[in-house]
């Protein structure tokens, strides 16, 4: 099994000023290169589909690749009801987890599932992750192919990943019902060209926040891109500033901080310039 941790982070704030063209050379090399690496992927792919926090992801697969290194499944089944003992530490579980995802054994893959169902803690995502790598690598074993887990920080299902965007307005107020109406059919037809699934929708003073399910080799781009150019076209109220990532879901605060403290506090500086 070969397993990537994928990383969309687009926070792109594209305003009409001297390092404009800079800045988009930046995101076109950029987002070629993912296009580029997901091409490159084979089907027979598999998406972890729970919200995971990045960084957990990076230290259990870190751990995971460590774990490998002269293993003992007997040894590990002989210690694996220790998973199950409450004077057993945390660090220690979570090696035990590791261990047992990476024998390609039925009764691995069992045992973790009974934490798993058990298991109320604080290790509900280090099991989860666990889970699906023993799960992915018996069934790998049995068939006889070498699939591709692929994870990122908000899940996704099937072939798709979840991302989360923000687009912004021209004016730092709330959008008016036509506004709203317009900017949900636009983003609707938007993501059904694109085989695409719009999951929430949230209308704040001076931005909108979505979440949506996107084909993983879909292009990112085209789709904010053409919501933008769609609304503008007839009612020219949006930025072409966008947030885009499948790392984590950011909330109003976060959002009208960066509208404040990026967006707005750029736009004042280019204009005084």
């Amino acid at each position: 099994m070969r397993t990537v941790i994928f990383e969309v982070d687009m926070r792109i704030f594209c305003n009409f000023a001297p390092n404009l063209n800079r800045r988009l050379m930046e995101f076109e090399s950029f987002y070629e290169k993912i296009q580029d690496a997901l091409h490159q992927v084979p089907d027979n792919i598999r998406i972890l589909e729970k919200k995971i926090d990045i960084e957990l992801q990076k230290e259990y697969f870190r751990q995971s690749r460590e774990a490998k290194e002269g293993l003992d499944a007997t040894e590990v089944l002989d210690q694996a009801e220790n998973l199950f003992a409450d004077t057993t530490p945390v660090d220690q579980k979570q090696k035990l987890l590791v261990q047992l995802a990476s024998l390609e054994r039925i009764d691995a893959l069992r045992l973790i599932e009974r934490f798993k169902d058990e298991n109320k803690t604080v290790l509900t995502d280090w099991t989860e992750l666990a889970f699906q790598e023993s799960r992915i690598r018996l069934e790998s074993s049995l068939l006889g192919e070498r699939p591709v887990f692929i994870s990122s920080g908000l899940g996704g299902r099937g072939h798709k990943f979840r991302y989360f965007g923000a687009l912004f307005a021209l004016e730092d107020q709330p959008f008016t019902d036509w506004q709203k109406e317009l900017l949900e059919k636009e983003i609707l037809f938007a993501l059904d060209h694109y085989d695409s699934e719009l999951e929430s929708i949230e209308f704040h003073t001076g931005f909108v926040a979505l979440t949506a399910m996107i084909p993983i080799r879909e292009p990112l781009r085209n789709i904010f891109r053409d919501i933008i150019m769609e609304c503008n076209q007839i009612g020219g109220f949006l930025r072409t500033d966008m947030l885009i990532t499948n790392v984590k879901q950011f909330s109003a605060e976060e959002l009208r901080d960066i509208l404040e403290n990026k967006i707005l506090k750029e736009e004042d500086n280019e204009q005084a310039d």
